[in-house]
């Protein structure tokens, strides 16, 4: 991505999909670093008006309440854009969720328009 940006490339749609960053609460705070870096790269690669499409598959982060927003919100700042979540998505309809798991709810898909 780092390349990209000194390219000055930017495309209509970026797609984030890193692997897992928390595997445990512990490495949250490292992770939402991670995560955040990373969003912020990818949304200076998104054209004005363009869509990121950016994912988690770390329990601590989609576990904890809002995080995932934050970071995603905070990357925005630091990229100088405005950032818009256009919908929040979890696992699809072949990954259930058992109740009596909660860990097992662990992916985050999130659709951002970038201005």
């Amino acid at each position: 991505m780092d390349e990209s940006i000194d390219q000055k490339k930017q495309w209509d749609i970026v797609i984030l999909d890193p692997p897992k960053l928390a595997p445990t609460r512990k490495s949250l705070t490292s992770a939402r670093r991670k995560y955040e870096s990373l969003n912020t790269k990818a949304m200076k690669l998104v054209k004005p008006g363009g869509l990121l499409m950016t994912c988690s598959c770390s329990g601590a982060m989609t576990q904890s309440h809002g995080e995932f927003t934050k970071v995603i919100l905070s990357a925005a700042r630091r990229a100088g854009v405005s950032a818009t979540i256009l919908h929040k998505r979890g696992a699809g309809g072949d990954h259930p969720i058992n109740p009596n798991y909660p860990e097992g709810e662990y992916l985050s898909n999130y659709l951002v328009r970038i201005l």
